[in-house]
């Protein structure tokens, strides 16, 4: 499995590593270990593993971010262990075309472009709740990132 038909499997799913909304915390936990930053308030807890972020609430998954951008620094840091089988020779980007191509390969699935936010264009995958939010702007001197380029996968009931 390449990254780019990985992360298309995320996107059309809404799962990552067996994980979704709903998922709870030891389940969380037990897919991808505990080497994480948890920065809890009150009922809501945050599980960052680099790659990944769990938002949970009373103990549940309520959103779940893929941070793209992030491996744009050093991407042997921020892929957690268990998803290394699936993401080796990934590069520092991702085109999001590329990633469009796999997503709607075979017809069953298709992106809908919703309002963008300042700098990012951003694509639904058709009644699901998952977006994409795609780079849109030229970045600052320096930055890996280009116009077209993935900057993160989000899945959420609120979406």
């Amino acid at each position: 499995m390449t990254a780019i038909s990985f992360l298309a499997r995320v996107a059309v799913t809404g799962t990552v590593a067996g994980l979704g909304l709903g998922s709870s915390a030891d389940q969380v936990r037990d897919a991808l270990g505990d080497q994480c930053v948890a920065d809890r308030r009150k009922k809501s807890l945050r599980l960052d593993y680099g790659l990944l972020e769990f938002s949970l609430f009373a103990g549940f998954c309520e959103g779940i971010a893929i941070q793209v951008h992030r491996l744009t620094g050093r991407p042997e840091q921020v892929i957690p262990d268990a998803l290394r089988p699936f993401l080796s020779g990934l590069s520092r980007t991702v085109s999001f075309e590329a990633l469009r191509s796999e997503i709607e390969r075979d017809g069953s699935y298709f992106l809908e472009e919703l309002q963008g936010q300042s700098g990012y264009r951003c694509y639904r995958v058709a009644r699901s709740h998952v977006v994409l939010f795609v780079v849109d702007e030229f970045a600052s001197e320096g930055e890996l990132l280009a116009p077209g380029d993935l900057w993160s996968i989000m899945i959420s009931g609120r979406s």
